[in-house]
């Protein structure tokens, strides 16, 4: 696949660089907003030799090219001439796009992090010393991205605002300044604002304060902005909004991010102790169509507010048997055809989803087949009851996929939730298989060479 070729014929059909105001990119898709909807020839975009699909959801634009889409938008952002990283006004108060585009450019340190700090548990669980200079150097660097979570979110959320992005940082460095640090669990709270007790609190590895304090801090930056004669406004205007912000940030904002954090943690954790392997099955079984629907990248969020409160997410382990789900069910549908070419790119899609991309075997076999997306419904559906009943937690965030197996090491020093993580995992990979072989006849009558 040519990438500069799909960079170009992407953009064409979306009407030319001057109709694209935004462009950024999730694990498997393009996302760009446009200025005018008119200029988009959508099936001219799904014709391009690479593209598995296109979708709108929310006013944005969303390419499926698969595990290719990081290189593909290099030539993207090289065409446009900028990073793309800024959203048009009218999306601003799309909730799910704001999501998306805060939560996606800071996967890869999250990422990077997590699956170190899986290794890590892995190997003192085999009985590894974790004592010695050599480990705590690669402990700090597996704890880093997620420590200083604020300081990664504060840059995302302040492009996405459209407010610069150092002032967004010092938002995040009033939640970790020091002094506000070492209060937390001290005898007696010495912060005040204007005789009123500001709560204290750690907002390491918080996920919601800074964001909410980055939102008003645009706000009040904007409005501002717009009284301020020119040759005042390098001064006047960063220090207003900070001026501002900052205390209604530690008196209102991070309390309730907070506590809306823990609020989502527990909700989680009472659902699954509540209904068990119904909200597993549930969760599982819908979890295809989610995908399809560009959707799932809104739960980032709560695995990672979950994983800072808790220590531990229910959710991963669902999305990791759906994507097992989504081999199998692409294993087995290739089994069922006749066709070379066809088979043969069935598997390579469930290898794919077997790595955790599963979007290929989604929208090229699944959706196409429609037996196959069946299957996978059920065996992810079978293998999400399953991750509840046997209380299958994972450590860290990471991309669900085989790969992803250390950070399901559990941080008693055993191997134990790991292995039960595998046997979900092999039970979703089977079961649609099973599924999609069985009631795959039609593929191979469709299929015959």
């Amino acid at each position: 696949m040519d990438n500069r070729k799909v960079a170009q014929q992407v953009i064409e059909h979306l009407g030319g660089k001057e109709n694209i105001t935004n462009a950024l990119h999730c694990v498997t898709r393009l996302r760009f907003n446009v200025k005018e909807d008119a200029k988009v020839n959508g099936a001219a975009i799904e014709a391009i030799d690479g593209v598995m699909g296109m979708q709108i959801k929310n006013g944005q634009y969303q390419i499926i090219i698969g595990p290719m889409v990081a290189d593909v938008f290099l030539e993207v952002e090289d065409l446009l001439g900028h990073s793309g990283s800024e959203a048009p006004k009218t999306r601003m108060g799309n909730v799910l796009d704001i999501i998306t585009g805060i939560f996606s450019a800071i996967l890869p340190a999250l990422v990077a992090g997590g699956m170190l700090k899986g290794i890590l548990a892995m190997l003192e669980a085999m009985g590894m010393s974790s004592g010695g200079g050599t480990w705590t150097v690669f402990s700090v660097i597996s704890d880093v991205p997620f420590y200083f979570l604020p300081f990664l979110l504060a840059v995302s959320a302040a492009r996405k605002f459209k407010v610069n992005e150092y002032l967004g940082l010092c938002v995040a460095g009033a939640l970790m300044y020091p002094t506000f640090v070492d209060a937390v669990g001290a005898a007696e709270n010495p912060f005040s604002f204007l005789g009123i007790t500001i709560p204290v609190f750690s907002y390491a590895s918080s996920v919601f304060p800074v964001v909410l304090g980055v939102g008003l801090l645009a706000i009040v930056y904007h409005f501002v902005d717009r009284f301020i004669p020119d040759v005042l406004k390098m001064v006047v205007v960063p220090m207003v909004s900070l001026v501002v912000t900052i205390p209604v940030t530690y008196l209102v904002l991070a309390p309730l991010g907070n506590y809306g954090g823990l609020a989502l943690a527990n909700g989680i954790v009472w659902l699954f102790s509540s209904l068990g392997p119904v909200a597993g099955f549930l969760l599982g079984f819908f979890m295809p169509l989610i995908v399809l629907c560009g959707m799932h990248q809104s739960t980032s969020p709560i695995q990672i507010s979950n994983i800072a409160t808790l220590g531990y997410d229910y959710l991963l382990p669902v999305s990791f048997c759906h994507n097992m789900a989504e081999s199998g069910a692409a294993m087995g549908a290739a089994l069922r055809m006749k066709d070379s070419k066809m088979r043969a790119a069935a598997m390579s899609t469930s290898f794919s989803a077997f790595l955790g991309i599963s979007e290929p075997a989604l929208f090229t076999v699944q959706v196409v087949n429609r037996t196959p997306l069946i299957a996978a419904m059920i065996g992810n559906g079978v293998g999400g009851a399953l991750t509840v009943i046997l209380g299958v937690k994972c450590f860290g965030f990471v991309m669900p996929g085989i790969t992803s197996l250390p950070v399901y090491a559990g941080s008693d020093g055993t191997l134990t939730n790991l292995l039960l993580m595998v046997v979900c995992i092999l039970v979703s990979w089977a079961v649609s298989c099973v599924v999609s072989f069985v009631l795959g006849g039609h593929i191979a009558r469709k299929n015959k060479s």
